[in-house]
C-alpha cells in the first residue's frame, strides 16, 4: 500500500499549473518588491497550509462567510465580506498597523468570550478598538452594557458603521445606546467610566503596546475597573505575548481564542 496519494492526470496537471502560477507570482513579487517581501510571502503562504490553526480557520472562513451574509440580510446592514484598508481610506504606510485587513467578528467566538469573562457587563461601557463596520457593537447589544462605543480610524468603515447603527434592530437587544466615532487608537482618549475594552486582532504589536500603554495612562488619571478582551479566530498565541508582558496588565483567563487582562498599574 503506498503512503503516497494517488493523483489522476487531470489532478496533477491542476497542481503543475498552480505551482506554476505561484512560482511566477512569487518571482514578479521578488523583482518589484524585493527578494524578502517574496520570501515573506512564500512563508506565509506554506503556513496556511501546515499550521493547524491556519489550516483549521481556512475551513472555517467559508462557513462563517455565509453566516455573515445571513445576517446582514437579517438585520438589513452590511458586515459581510473582506476590505483591504487601503481601499476604505488608510494611507499605504499605515495599513499594516491594523493587520492590512477588514473582516467582521464571528458572532459564536464573540458570545463565547464574552461568556468566558464572567464580568457583571451591566457595570461596563463597552469599547471596541478598531471597530469597523459595527459588527461587534451589534452583538454587544445583546448584553446590558451601560453604553457601547466603537473607534475605527478607516473613513469607509466608520461610515458604513454609523449606517448600520443607525438601521440595526433586534429582538435580543438590551442596549441601545451605541456610537461610532473615527480616530486613531493612538490619539483616542478612554472614556473615564469602568470599561470592557474589545480588540478583535485589530493591530500590529508595536501598535498594540502603544495603544495598551495608552490606557494605563487613562487609569492611572482616572483608576476604575478596565478590562481588556483580546480576541484572535486562529489562536491568541499570536499576540498574546504583547498583554501578557505588559507591566500594566493582570492576566485574567486564557483560552484558545480570547484572553483577558486587566489593568492594574498605570504607565
Amino acid at each position: 500500500m503506498s503512503v503516497f496519494p494517488l493523483h489522476s492526470g487531470h489532478e496533477l496537471t491542476g497542481l503543475a499549473s498552480r505551482l506554476q502560477q505561484s512560482t511566477l507570482k512569487l518571482v514578479n513579487l521578488a523583482r518589484t518588491q524585493g527578494l524578502q517581501t517574496a520570501l515573506q510571502h512564500a512563508t506565509n503562504a506554506i503556513a496556511w497550509h501546515v499550521v493547524p490553526s491556519r489550516r483549521e480557520f481556512a475551513r472555517n472562513l467559508v462557513q462563517e462567510s455565509e453566516l455573515a451574509r445571513k445576517f446582514d440580510q437579517l438585520h438589513g446592514v452590511d458586515t459581510a465580506g473582506e476590505s483591504p484598508l487601503t481601499d476604505v481610506g488608510v494611507p499605504p504606510e499605515k495599513a499594516a498597523r491594523g493587520n492590512g485587513l477588514y473582516r467582521g467578528i464571528w458572532p459564536r467566538l464573540f458570545h463565547a468570550a464574552l461568556r468566558e469573562s464572567r464580568l457583571p457587563l451591566e457595570r461596563f461601557t463597552f469599547v471596541d478598538y478598531g471597530s469597523g463596520k459595527g459588527k461587534a457593537l451589534m452583538l454587544a447589544s445583546a448584553y446590558a452594557f451601560r453604553r457601547i462605543v466603537g473607534m475605527e480610524f478607516a473613513p469607509g468603515l466608520h461610515e458604513v458603521a454609523v449606517r448600520n447603527l443607525r438601521g440595526y434592530r433586534s429582538p435580543q437587544q438590551r442596549c441601545f445606546t451605541m456610537d461610532a466615532v473615527c480616530a486613531d487608537a493612538l490619539d483616542w482618549e478612554p472614556p473615564a467610566e469602568p470599561l470592557l475594552c474589545f480588540f478583535f486582532n485589530p493591530f500590529d504589536d508595536p501598535t498594540m503596546e502603544r495603544v495598551i500603554t495608552r490606557v494605563a495612562r487613562s487609569w492611572r488619571h482616572a483608576p476604575r475597573d478596565i478590562y481588556l478582551l483580546y480576541v484572535n479566530v486562529r489562536d491568541v498565541r499570536e499576540q498574546a505575548r504583547v498583554f501578557e508582558r505588559h507591566s500594566a496588565l493582570t492576566l485574567v483567563g486564557r483560552s484558545r481564542h480570547s484572553l483577558l487582562t486587566k489593568v492594574t498599574a498605570g504607565s
